[in-house]
């Protein structure tokens, strides 16, 4: 027996996997710039009142966001994607959460995470990778 619970669960991680295809299609068609600008505008375009169980949507974000990343057909481990998703799922649900974008000089690497209630998201907490990278992008 399916509850509204599980049906909403199943139904954010489909919302989640079709994000990763639209960011896919996006980037490849528009372009970095052009898709940031608009995943700025479609994360802000929706609600103005805060969420009243932010935890709750986190979570249920991140279980989403993980579900929909095991069935999602480019596995890498790519953190741009993932952080966007993660982010636009959190914003349009009235969650303030916050994507940043980093950059380390040596050796050269970049990375994308979100933050939200104090928490960083998509990086486990002893994560190193979040660490040396100075965040150069901040929504």
């Amino acid at each position: 027996m399916i509850t509204a619970f599980d049906s909403s669960r199943t139904g954010l991680s489909m919302q989640a996997f079709l994000i990763f295809l639209l960011l896919d299609v996006g980037f490849l068609v528009l372009g970095f710039p052009r898709m940031y600008r608009f995943t700025r505008w479609w994360s802000g375009a929706a609600r103005a009142a805060a969420s009243p169980a932010p935890r709750r949507h986190v979570e249920r974000t991140m279980e989403a966001v993980r579900t929909a990343t095991r069935y999602y057909w480019r596995r890498r481990l790519d953190c741009l994607p993932r952080a966007l998703t993660i982010y636009l799922l959190l914003r349009r649900r009235g969650v303030p959460a916050t994507l940043r974008i980093g950059v380390k000089r040596y050796p050269f690497g970049a990375h994308a995470w979100v933050e939200c209630l104090g928490d960083v998201l998509d990086d486990s907490a002893d994560d190193w990778r979040h660490e040396p990278y100075a965040s150069i992008i901040s929504t």
